[in-house]
């Protein structure tokens, strides 16, 4: 049903499109037809109304211009928006007010916040309401030295105790991950509304304290204020994890009879039961709405996606289809992004050629969710590709996506030069190269991209700490592991698990296995990569009996756990415990992998029993032997002298087309125990014939925080191999001095 006031306006709009502007039109007629014009979003009419007001004689009519920058700015037409401003002969607050606005809303921050400081500058004293449109700029950048200088010239304009103000500085202070600072002004405010209140809540909720959202919420209710549709759609979806919770406020909202007045309301709680698992409860209020609009459909089918029910949610989809909704890259994108969270890649491939095929054009949403599914380098270049020629690859979200897959896919440089492109980095753009590097073995890039996140003052997040420390696990950088770990206490961030996880693994690999149990013990909240992780590090350690301690802690290991303990099991010489620990794998019900029976060859080769070993990978394993178990073998009959097992096992090796001079090196190694030198010769013409090359020799060291990589015949791979071959020649000619 229309309004009278749609009625109303779409009368005006008739009369002026259909006869001729009347001279004699007063300016306040002018300034209620582009308000209507502001809230229609209705450029033609404004446009005609703008031609009025120029030849009326009003076009130096603050107001009126204020009202056009504000259209303009409102339909995308920025550039006749700013004319209109600096055309203007003297600038007030509510021009740059509304210039400023037209400038954020658009998306271009730095500009309104730039605008500000010039205006300022030339003596235009801002109000309140330009404090927060600048703040809000300053939030949406992520921008936090600069909305701290704001808010120190907000406190010398005298609206530190502005209510306005104090809660733009809420929300910069929350988006920008500083809560203590958005706590401090919150608890300063003399007086304080329900947007205030709004704004503390999801500051609490933005940065992860769910219970203290949940605390301050009652909090606001004992104060005589009552949540509006903000406060709850802000508690459901921040905290929306928390299954007692959307409880307890989905019973606030039916005893207060606002769920049939917020359809918004409902949509936010069918979603946030789905978050918790709950998709009957979801099911159920779906099913008691006599009117439902896409966003409930969307909502739901994301909720059955996002708990794996992928069978249901497309059945949803196609029942969408039946009662002649129109579905749109929402709905699609909603199920992708379910279906990638829950690492079901290729279901969300799926869905996407649906999408596709249904004649949709993917937009920025559904790009950023499909990219983690896409698992080939190929498929990743195409979407990327697409990106480009629609204008979507500019966006941040992709381009933080396309870091992640093309890291995935082992294409570190094309993850690099992504990442060079993005001017608006932000903590996802810098964690993803962090993760990228980490994840291709290149230890040192990994931690000097996290040094550069540091020094260009980014907030890591316990994603980017997890991998600088897997970074610092694989080159050995103990000094900056401490850092990190005295920075995540100090962040709070040591007692999450995956962190957590993360210092054990660092400690173990860096030698220091005792510092690795201090932290497994003090960790509230471990979970199963904190048990393997514990184990893992035993076992690299050689300490099997302990690492079969832990084991048997775990009341269900899962494949990894049966890894860290056969691992341990052949590292520690216990063959018989490590056979039955493989057999105790039926128990739990899983599935022997490769990597089991890796371990399983290395166990009994190790111990000598070179022909079970074999027997094993011939008779039992269910697939053919990946070549490196065959390089696991044929390493044991170098070690207990087995040229019978190790000419077979090298044979296989070879046969299978392995490009890894490491093997050729060891087959021609078990050659030359047993003199066989011919055949010795015979092995370095076929590396030659296949172009195998031995691979450098590399070493890494830690100075002064940085880690330093040396690579053997390669002088220019450090920056400064001059001075330090200088230094290396003369202790060399010290030591020759010292026997001569």
């Amino acid at each position: 049903m229309i309004s009278f006031a749609s009625l109303q306006f779409f009368k005006k709009a008739h009369y002026f499109s259909t006869k001729s502007l009347i001279r004699t039109m007063p300016s306040s007629t002018c300034m209620q037809i582009l308000e209507d014009c502001i809230l229609f979003k209705n450029l033609p009419l404004g446009s005609q109304i703008h031609s009025k007001i120029m030849v009326s004689g009003f076009a130096y009519d603050s107001f009126l211009s204020t009202k056009l920058i504000t259209l303009y700015s409102l339909c995308g037409d920025l550039s006749t928006a700013l004319t209109i401003f600096e055309l203007f002969p003297t600038c007030n607050v509510f021009l740059l007010n509304s210039m400023i606005r037209g400038y954020s809303s658009n998306g271009l921050y730095p500009e309104a916040i730039s605008l500000f400081h010039r205006k300022r500058i030339e003596g235009l004293l801002p109000d309140s309401y330009t404090f927060s449109c600048v703040l809000k700029a300053c939030a949406l950048l992520l921008d936090l030295r600069q909305g701290e200088n704001l808010h120190q010239l907000a406190v010398e304009s005298g609206y530190d105790a502005d209510t306005f103000v104090s809660n733009s500085l809420i929300f910069m202070y929350a988006k920008c991950s500083s809560l203590e600072e958005a706590v401090r002004v919150f608890d300063r405010m003399p007086q304080r509304d329900v947007v205030s209140w709004n704004s503390i809540i999801s500051a609490y909720a933005l940065n992860g304290f769910d219970l203290d959202a949940v605390e301050t919420l009652s909090e606001m209710i004992e104060n005589g204020l009552k949540p509006d549709q903000v406060t709850i759609i802000s508690i459901l979806t921040f905290c929306s994890t928390i299954d007692i919770v959307v409880r307890e406020v989905h019973g606030f909202v039916l005893r207060n009879g606002v769920e049939t007045a917020a359809p918004m309301i409902q949509n936010a709680l069918i979603s946030a039961y789905g978050k918790c698992g709950m998709t009957e409860g979801a099911q159920r209020i779906f099913n008691g709405l006599v009117w439902k609009d896409k966003v409930t459909w969307n909502a739901l089918i994301a909720s059955f996606a996002q708990n794996g029910l992928f069978e249901e949610s497309l059945q949803l989809l196609r029942h969408m289809k039946v009662c002649r909704l129109d579905l749109d890259v929402v709905t699609y994108s909603g199920i992708i992004s379910s279906l990638t969270q829950t690492s079901l890649s290729n279901e969300a491939m799926m869905v996407f050629d649906e999408l596709l095929n249904a004649g949709l054009k993917p937009d920025v949403v559904a790009i950023a969710s499909v990219l983690p599914s896409i698992s080939g380098l190929d498929y990743c270049k195409q979407t990327h590709g697409y990106s480009f020629r629609h204008g979507l690859e500019t966006d941040r979200r992709v381009r933080n996506a396309l870091v992640s897959v093309y890291s995935k896919c082992g294409s570190i440089q094309y993850a690099k030069q992504v990442f060079e492109a993005i001017r608006d980095r932000d903590v996802i753009s810098w964690s993803s190269l962090v993760v990228g590097y980490s994840q291709n073995l290149y230890f040192v890039e990994s931690l000097e991209t996290f040094r550069e996140m540091m020094l260009a003052e980014m907030e890591p997040n316990p994603v980017t700490i997890t991998s600088a420390l897997s970074a610092c696990a694989g080159a050995s950088g103990l000094r900056l592991g401490k850092e990190l770990h005295l920075w995540a206490i100090k962040n709070s961030f040591e007692g999450q698990a995956f962190v957590g996880s993360a210092l054990i693994d660092m400690y173990a690999k860096c030698g220091r296995i005792k510092n690795s149990r201090t932290v497994f013990d003090l960790m509230d909240d471990r979970n199963l990569v904190s048990w393997n992780s514990m184990i893992g590090g035993y076992a690299i350690h050689g300490l099997a009996h302990n690492a079969l301690e832990i084991f048997e802690m775990v009341t269900k290991p899962d494949d990894v756990s049966f890894i860290a303990a056969l691992s341990a099991c052949s590292h520690g010489g216990l063959v018989e415990e490590g056979i039955a620990i493989f057999s105790r794998m039926k128990e739990f019900k899983l599935t022997p992998r490769e990597s089991h029976y890796a371990c399983m060859v290395d166990l009994l080769a190790r111990s000598g029993r070179i022909e079970q070993a074999l027997a094993l990978v011939r008779t039992i394993m269910p697939a053919q032997a990946s070549v490196e178990i065959w390089g696991v073998l044929l390493g044991a009959c170098k070690v207990h002298s087995n040229l019978e097992i190790g000419v077979y096992t090298g044979e296989q090796i070879i046969e299978s087309g392995s490009a890894n001079s490491g093997y050729y090196v060891l087959f021609s190694n078990v050659l030359a125990n047993f003199e066989r030198w011919g055949d010795v010769e015979e092995m370095r013409r076929r590396m030659k014939e296949k172009g195998v090359r031995k691979g450098s020799g590399f070493s890494w060291i830690e100075v002064n925080k940085r880690v330093h990589s040396f690579v053997a015949k390669d002088r220019t791979h450090h920056p400064e191999w001059e001075s330090l071959f200088k230094v290396l020649k003369f202790l060399g000619e010290q030591m020759k001095g010292m026997y001569c």
